[in-house]
């Protein structure tokens, strides 16, 4: 599929692996606080863009997508700046399990793009469609979006 840019609100942060999920749940958090105060509704499911992972953590962006940029804004709070969602060629995959077994929905997708020869960007969403209390919360569901290199 071929994903179109969005305006978002969006947030950096960073975390271990261990502590990933309350770090990407604390960030949707703030995104939506900031909206509010703003007078802005979200459009459409938060999203966690990977922007870079290590063996000791990842560093990400939450976004809030949003109808339109709000006018004359760059940024709704020091940290947290109006930009846009990635955008191009990507293959979604769904992962309908904890957090905590995140990690095989992208073994599988490691596997799945080995075997058709394609390359991953360095970008990958993940967009929340639930958000269950914990990481150990089987009711969760999210979308994953991977981008190929051309």
């Amino acid at each position: 599929m071929t994903l179109a840019p969005r305006p978002a609100a969006i947030l950096r942060g960073t975390s271990n692996w261990g502590q990933g999920y309350p770090a990407i749940l604390t960030a949707f958090a703030r995104l939506a606080k900031a909206l509010d105060a703003n007078g802005l509704k979200p459009a459409g499911k938060p999203l966690a863009v990977l922007i870079e992972t290590r063996d000791d953590g990842f560093t990400f962006e939450a976004m809030a997508p949003l109808d339109a940029a709000p006018a004359g804004k760059s940024e709704l709070e020091p940290d947290i700046r109006i930009g846009a969602t990635p955008a191009g060629k990507a293959y979604k995959f769904q992962h309908r399990s904890a957090y905590d077994d995140l990690d095989s929905t992208y073994e599988a997708i490691t596997a799945f793009l080995d075997e058709k020869a394609m390359q991953a960007k360095d970008v990958i969403i993940e967009e929340y469609l639930t958000t269950p209390k914990d990481a150990d919360d089987t009711t969760l569901e999210v979308d994953v979006y991977v981008f190929l290199k051309e």
